[in-house]
């Protein structure tokens, strides 16, 4: 039944997501669907039958649906090929000039939409997760998420500075 909720939560997310065309960038982008590399090997589970985890939206909620099985190898496994699609999706953005940094906590999207007002100037973008609590699933993404964006960041901060030497 909670596989079925979870499938059905992620299809209304994005059919709602799709719905409406004047949506933000931020949005647009938390909610984007990814042309990524290689497929997720998923269960031969009927309520996976179908199931696309390739936006931010969608494998940060993935995450939270797999660590309720934790004794699972099976989707120990699933968890660590989501978290490597989280690093495709921050290579693919930042190879449009785009850095998404995910943020939660107090005032959350009041601070990003502040922050979201010099995107012109440092092409970095921030998505508030949530304004209060999210669940453990979703800060492991997010940590894996901004992880690899500042990664890149540093790597061609660093390429950058080596050029003008």
């Amino acid at each position: 039944m909670k596989q079925i909720i979870l499938v059905f939560t992620i299809l209304i997310s994005n059919w709602t997501f799709s719905q409406n065309d004047s949506i933000s960038l931020v949005n647009q982008i938390y909610a984007r669907e990814f042309e990524l590399s290689k497929p997720l090997d998923l269960p031969n589970y009927d309520s996976f039958k179908d199931l696309k985890i390739n936006s931010i939206f969608n494998s940060l909620m993935f995450i939270e649906y797999v660590n309720r099985f934790k004794s699972n190898n099976e989707f120990a496994n699933l968890k660590l090929q989501v978290f490597d699609r989280l690093k495709e999706m921050s290579l693919l953005l930042s190879e449009e000039g785009i850095f998404v940094h995910l943020t939660n906590g107090l005032d959350c999207s009041y601070n990003s939409e502040e922050r979201n007002e010099k995107f012109n100037d440092t092409k970095e973008l921030y998505v508030c997760v949530g304004d209060c609590i999210i669940t453990s699933g979703e800060r492991e993404g997010m940590e894996v998420f901004n992880k690899s964006t500042r990664e890149i960041q540093n790597k061609l901060a660093y390429q950058r500075t080596k050029k003008e030497k």
